[in-house]
């Protein structure tokens, strides 16, 4: 049998279905004009050697480029460049734009900056029949500056060659008609619209008409009025029907505001500067359209595939990749500088753009890409004014010295460690992060002279605690977007053990007096929320919130946010223990010794207490959460047991199973025996009334579940039991019922039994009281059918119903599946969800058999901590080839091993590996603590090496430490440390650390 999965060649598929170097506007706007060639008088050309540029009615439609100034231009590395982010710059729009130039500059005034303007009356009623020597029109009055398109829907009853021709005339059948344009419309697509373009139309009075051509064509109306005054009346045969209005549909574009705009070059410089004077109100400035040339499909970033550049970078830190924005609409973030903004080319040359704070954005169709250049600022003027200045260079691939570099004897695995962090660590917004990722960002981003640092202490300093000492999930709401707050508990209890996690860790890298004094005292209310409200000083953190019962359906409590967790949560306990630490570590700072003793008396417990609760013997591994009712939740959480790890919680024969669970295990799938999808209809479940569903199992299963939604209400409760047999058999026996109470939409009741063999049975819900429903559809179902009261229902033919098997074993995969990083869980998880899953199937989903990117760093640095550097090595090197294939483990859906993303338009959402997933960056971040060794403490930078034998040494350039910038290299028995005019040398022994103050670097 062939495993052959297809026969094109690697550069088509690379290519995907977009390839060429076409030049179009992305996002921008099209006009009627838009194709026309400009005629000589309206065209302007600069060129020194170094640009070429061309362009008319107010824009460019061209930039190229040589590097060396011969004159040898590059294919075009943008087609079009106009201000603000509408391309309405033709001879329509702007055919008034007069020029001054000489061969290197042009000035240009008078250029109108519209937005789009639009007259829709789409409501319907009543389809007009149009019969043939008739006509039907409409008037209209526009009030916006000048329209270009108008239309309306128009039926055919279902004939396929009906054919209109569609007439615009300026005035009124009673005023007098003057005739604008007219087309055929062959064929009338039914119940489409249809469209006429026109010459750019000034504000006044029109009249739409059509005439009959062939076949049954009429156009759909509205009686008895619209909310959408057109300013006119609808006609048949030129008589006035003012009780009717027909669809109708004007677009056309208002002018906001009028600009000029200088352009020159100057050897290498290409100048922007340009002025606006807004028409009414104040508005931020315009900024900068700039089209390039892009393939949208496909996994190719190369210049003989369609694209112009690279990467984008600012400098401060931010780096887009093109990788990322491949099979996507628009870039996942902005990227800002403070003065610069680079463009990497593909080609011999970069750009970089100099301005005042300039921020650049994106958009991209299928073979084009729009580039935003703006200030980034918010504030509104009445005449902003603003220079840009392109600065053409030689390609380099080096970065300014605010990006990290990683180092190492093999040059080449250094190089994709360092490629891999710009990529997934400054490639998302730095501010505004949930408290969910203080710690995570914090070990990304705090360790570097990037504002992603500075941004995480912001986003501490911001969120808000209770009174309780409760930290917010977000520094603008306590809770987790979802579910309602106003029914739900929806808290993220882990938001406390991050949040001083997240605070010790800036403190130790910037040593920020200030920022510590602010955040001393509230991370000791973080801590006594642990300790004193929810139980910690018995070394177990214990959730109270009956909506964080640990229970099969109850709220997620931490980061994985669909699935249950609660009460004693292991993920949201290891954080703990590490948090106790943290603050140990500062209390010693600021000397409060008794502070510290007191929280390292916890620490040593809460290591003791974690092993005895959490460690699963039979499995050789951590279980997710004991719920309120003592039952263990084990999925086999990669994840738990990783981040356990990396904080030293497991002995070394814990540590031992769980590499050989994870190295050598199998996953354990479960399959759905019955699956009844529903199919849109929620009957309600009346108070004293029964509803059911009977099924037939062709195998044994262990379990049933279905899905009950509340229409948007919580207090429900019922009854659920399952029956051996059908209703209407007198034998029919029970098998198994449970009452469910304070019941509530995105759960599955489900009972579960010892295995019951093939057969009809039926599962019935009863004692109801409060809002319930039960998803059905009108569907049928082979051996099954909806019930109500016990006998066959007309509201429905089948009802959501699932009956499970029990666990199977399935393949060793845990690594394999996903190459990048483990499978988050290695069991299938059918009911422990807070939002039901039942129906995605296994892997489809990153919290239930997919994986997501950031576990890989604690992957990597629990293995050299337990397995050695050898091990560890071998881990981040096998997610280094998978990186260097062509998509960077980045993008939209599918990725390059057909992986489905959260993000992503194609069907499940399998793994997370760029947005929205800011800790990615953990991933090649472990270079950094997994083998270098470096880690910040309040007193100290503590230097721990730990190279694999294929490295020689290991370093990191431009790595920052209390605000001095430091180059640290490592072999087997030195440690080097040199700053500006320091250089320091520190001989260790393999496993000891070496601690350095900062008076060692003064």
């Amino acid at each position: 049998m062939s495993t052959r999965k297809f026969t094109m060649s690697r550069r088509t598929f690379l290519q995907g279905s977009g390839g060429g170097f076409a030049l179009a506007a992305a996002g921008g706007l099209a006009t009627s004009g838009s194709a026309q060639a400009a005629p000589p008088e309206a065209t302007y050309q600069l060129e020194n050697g170094f640009f070429r540029l061309s362009g008319a009615y107010g824009k460019l439609t061209e930039i190229a480029c040589d590097p060396n100034g011969a004159g040898a231009y590059e294919p075009p590395a943008f087609a079009n460049v106009f201000l603000g982010a509408s391309d309405f710059f033709d001879a329509n729009f702007n055919g008034g734009v007069t020029f001054e130039s000489t061969p290197t500059a042009v000035s240009l005034t008078g250029i109108q900056l519209p937005s789009p303007a639009n007259l829709k009356q789409d409501e319907l009623n009543s389809p007009v029949p149009l019969s043939a020597g008739h006509t039907l029109g409409q008037t209209f009055t526009t009030t916006m500056h000048r329209f270009t398109r108008v239309g309306g829907q128009f039926p055919t009853w279902s004939n396929s060659s009906s054919t209109i021709t569609l007439a615009l005339y300026a005035g009124t059948p009673e005023a007098g008609l003057t005739p604008v344009a007219e087309r055929l419309v062959d064929p009338v697509q039914d119940n489409g619209w249809a469209y006429l373009d026109v010459p750019a139309q000034p504000a006044g009075v029109y009249y739409l008409e059509i005439a009959h051509g062939s076949g049954t064509p009429g156009w759909w109306s509205r009686l008895d009025g619209t909310t959408v005054d057109v300013g006119g009346v609808a006609y048949g045969d030129r008589l006035a029907q003012p009780e009717r209005v027909m669809t109708l549909d004007v677009t056309g574009f208002e002018v906001d505001g009028v600009a000029s705009w200088n352009i020159s070059l100057d050897g290498a410089d290409l100048t922007f500067g340009y002025d606006v004077r807004w028409q009414s109100e104040p508005r931020v400035e315009p900024g900068l359209t700039l089209t390039t040339t892009w393939v949208r499909d496909g996994y190719s970033v190369d210049r003989a595939d369609g694209i112009g550049f690279t990467r984008f970078f600012g400098d401060e830190g931010a780096y887009m990749p093109a990788h990322q924005l491949k099979r996507r609409s628009e870039w996942t973030t902005q990227i800002p500088g403070a003065s610069t903004v680079t463009a990497t080319g593909t080609g011999p040359y970069d750009l970089r753009l100099t301005g005042t704070r300039p921020v650049l954005d994106g958009a991209m169709t299928s073979d084009a890409m729009a580039l935003a250049l703006t200030s980034g600022s918010t504030d509104t003027e009445q005449a902003p004014a603003r220079t840009i200045t392109v600065e053409l260079r030689p390609h380099t691939d080096e970065l300014p010295a605010v990006f990290p570099v990683f180092v190492a004897s093999d040059e080449t695995r250094a190089a994709q460690v360092s490629t891999f962090y710009w990529e997934r660590a400054l490639s998302y917004r730095f501010e505004g992060h949930a408290m969910a990722w203080a710690d995570w960002n914090g070990r990304i981003l705090d360790w570097t002279g990037t504002t992603g640092s500075r941004a995480q202490a912001d986003s501490l300093l911001s969120t808000p605690l209770d009174n309780d000492g409760y930290v917010w999930s977000w520094p603008d709401s306590q809770g987790w977007p979802f579910p309602d707050p106003n029914l739900f508990d929806a808290r993220h209890f882990s938001t406390n053990a991050m949040y001083i996690l997240g605070a010790w860790r800036y403190y130790s890298w910037t040593g920020d007096a200030d920022f510590l004094a602010t955040m001393l005292p509230r991370i000791r209310r973080a801590m006594a929320f642990y300790l004193d409200t929810l139980g910690g000083r018995t070394g177990i953190v214990t959730i109270a919130s009956p909506d964080h019962d640990g229970r099969d359906g109850s709220l997620p409590s931490n980061y994985w946010d669909v699935t249950s967790f609660g009460y004693r949560d292991a993920f949201l306990n290891a954080y703990f223990y590490g948090a106790l630490e943290a603050l140990a570590q500062l209390e010693d700072h600021v000397g409060n010794r008794a502070a510290s003793a007191r929280l390292r008396t916890v620490h040593r417990l809460a290591r003791r207490r974690y092993n005895h609760v959490f460690w699963n013997e039979e499995a050789g591994r951590y279980v997710q959460t004991i719920d309120v009712d003592g039952v263990a939740h084990d999925y086999g959480s990669t994840y738990v047991n990783l981040e356990a790890a990396s904080f030293g919680l497991p002995t070394d024969e814990q540590a031992a199973r769980i590499f050989d669970w994870l190295d050598h295990g199998h996953t354990e799938l479960q399959d759905a025996v019955v699956l009844i999808d529903s199919g849109g209809l929620a009957p309600k479940i009346e108070p004293g009334h029964t509803m059911g569903q009977t099924f037939t199992a062709d195998a044994g299963f262990t379990s049933v579940g279905a899905r009950f939604p509340t229409y948007g209400n919580r207090g429900a409760t019922f009854t659920m039991a399952l029956f051996a047999g059908p209703p209407e058999h007198a034998s029919s026996v029970k098998v198994a019922e449970q009452q469910f109470t304070d019941w509530s939409d995105g759960r599955v009741a489900h009972l579960e039994f010892p295995a019951q063999a093939p057969g009809v049975y039926y599962l019935e819900v009863s004692e109801v009281t409060g809002t319930l429903a039960w998803w059905s559809s009108p569907a049928v179902t082979p051996g099954a059918g909806a019930y109500s009261d016990g006998v066959l229902a007309t509201d429905a033919a089948s009802r959501f119903l699932v009956a499970l098997a029990d666990h199977v074993e399935g393949p060793a995969d845990i690594y394999s599946a996903w190459v990048f990083a483990p499978r988050s869980t290695t069991r299938r998880n059918s009911y422990w969800f807070f939002l039901t899953h039942l129906t995605t199937p296994w892997g489809e989903e990153v919290q239930d058999g997919g994986a997501i990117l950031y576990t890989s760093g604690f992957d990597v640095m629990a293995r050299a901590r337990y397995r050695g550097a050898d091990d560890a090595w071998a881990r981040l090197t096998a997610i280094l080839d998978r990186w260097d294939e062509p998509d960077h483990i980045c993008g939209g859906a599918p990725l390059f091993r057909g992986e489905s993303t959260v993000d992503g338009t194609i069907g499940g959402s399998s793994v997370g590996t760029d947005i929205p997933f800011p800790e990615s960056g953990l991933a090649p971040a472990s270079f950094l603590y997994a083998f270098i060794g470096l880690e910040a403490e309040p007193d100290a930078l503590v230097v721990t090496p730990n190279l694999p034998a294929a490295l020689d040494d290991v370093g990191v350039r431009n790595l920052v430490w209390r605000g001095r910038a430091l180059d640290v290299r490592v072999t087997r028995t030195l440690i080097s440390i040199t700053a500006d005019g320091v250089a320091l040398e520190r001989p260790y022994t393999l496993g000891d650390s070496v601690r350095v103050s900062l008076d060692e670097l003064s």
